[in-house]
């Protein structure tokens, strides 16, 4: 069910579906509401299908949006294992004396460099 969608989206939705308000939502992910409505209803439309039921003062999650919700975290949890995991690589290369040249750290990478 989760095919095409960016993680943005995805994280975009749990946050709403946990604040309980796009205010809420917007304020935890530091975005504007009208950002994370926008969102939403891209997300609403490319599944088809409606998430929330924005009938009241709240949006509450309709039978679809509860069924996407368990996927949902799962995905955001994937992704945060994922996170983690390649932190740990980086950092484990650098300790083991390993170093990743970038453009910012080139120079001064060189200059550590032996002569042989």
């Amino acid at each position: 069910m989760l095919d095409g969608l960016t993680l943005d989206q995805v994280r975009t939705f749990v946050a709403a579906a946990d604040q309980g308000s796009f205010s809420a939502a917007g304020r935890k992910l530091r975005r504007a509401q009208s950002v994370v409505s926008q969102t939403l209803a891209n997300l609403e439309g490319q599944l088809g299908v409606r998430l929330f039921d924005r009938s009241g003062r709240y949006p509450r999650l309709t039978e679809q949006g509860q069924t996407l919700l368990h996927d949902a975290r799962a995905a955001c949890a994937v992704s945060a294992l994922s996170h983690a995991a390649a932190a740990r690589f980086a950092h484990a290369s650098t300790a083991r004396g390993f170093s990743f040249v970038t453009r910012r750290n080139r120079r001064s990478a060189s200059a550590n460099w032996p002569r042989w």
